[in-house]
């Protein structure tokens, strides 16, 4: 707890008097770092509340492997936005966005200061700058999309894609992008790539301060060797067993996410439960790499906080 001693100093108390309906606090940084913890702490010093910013720990099936605050965290201190989305469902930035909106404007009411926590860029992203303003799709549009896949299978449907949105699908080609390509195109007659050029909108009208938490990478990764062993010793494997028995389709986003994807091949009897933990370990080194680099890259830290 060494690292929490100085929270007034950290997050400059004695110079900033954070205010409720003005202000954001966002406590950003890469997976494993102390994020939450230093939150909790801050939290407790201005009144504040923590708010969801990381895709994985929206969904309610994931607990231990999306590292969720534990009942006790949420009781010393509301948390909103956490494990709130069923896992069937295909939850988009644009619906987090509006969840978002819709928690500041309640949180106004009651005079509590808001603290994001989180390492998705695109999130963190969709708040400071907002979203390309991409319609919203039809039901019968997602029906005809998912029909003309069916029909011609994924390679088929990928060509088909490629000449409507050559730059779009060169990056983005998982079955569920896929199909938003198609659909917006077949409900707007445009593609991807004309829609992101468009001015973004949505971004929270608010003052920001964005925080940058970082530990030197080696522990970093150390300690996320250790917290997924920790994860597996208190009953992560039987969580992925219950998405297993779901049938749950495997390109929704919560099915491709760190050790849910390899702990579900060896369900399927396809590796050994020795390779999918390394293989777990080793994407979520990877994953913390790149982590590290869209901070470098897209993020203008108010302060940097470099934990030990």
């Amino acid at each position: 707890m060494s690292s929490l001693l100085n929270i007034e100093s950290s997050f400059d108390l004695a110079k900033n008097q954070y205010h409720y309906k003005k202000d954001l606090i966002i406590i950003a940084g890469p997976t494993c770092v102390g994020k939450s913890m230093l939150a909790m702490e801050l939290a407790k010093k201005i009144n504040g509340v923590l708010i969801n910013a990381d895709s994985v720990q929206v969904y309610e099936d994931l607990n231990l492997l999306s590292a969720r605050p534990t009942e006790k965290d949420m009781n010393e201190v509301p948390h909103f936005l956490y494990g709130y989305v069923q896992s069937q469902i295909n939850y988009s930035i644009a619906d987090w966005l509006q969840q978002l909106s819709k928690v500041l404007k309640g949180l106004e009411k009651i005079k509590k200061t808001a603290i994001l926590v989180g390492g998705s860029g695109l999130y963190l992203n969709a708040v400071i700058d907002g979203l390309a303003p991409i319609p919203r799709l039809k039901e019968e549009i997602k029906i005809q999309s998912l029909l003309k896949l069916n029909e011609i299978g994924i390679d088929n449907f990928k060509e088909i894609n490629f000449k409507i949105d050559p730059q779009f699908i060169g990056k983005n080609h998982d079955k569920h992008r896929l199909l938003r390509s198609y659909g917006v195109f077949l409900q707007t007659k445009k593609n991807m790539t004309y829609w992101h050029k468009m001015p973004r909108e949505g971004a929270v009208k608010k003052n920001f301060y964005n925080f940058l938490i970082n530990l030197e990478r080696k522990s970093i990764y150390k300690r996320c060797e250790l917290r997924f062993d920790n994860m597996l010793e208190k009953g992560a494997l039987e969580e992925v067993k219950k998405l297993y028995d779901s049938n749950i389709d495997r390109s929704l986003p919560i099915a491709k996410s760190l050790g849910v994807r390899w702990l579900l091949s060896y369900l399927d009897n396809k590796i050994s439960f020795e390779e999918a933990v390394r293989l777990s370990k080793r994407d979520t080194r990877r994953y913390v790499k790149r982590q590290i680099t869209w901070f470098a890259h897209n993020y203008i830290p108010y302060k940097n906080i470099i934990m030990k």
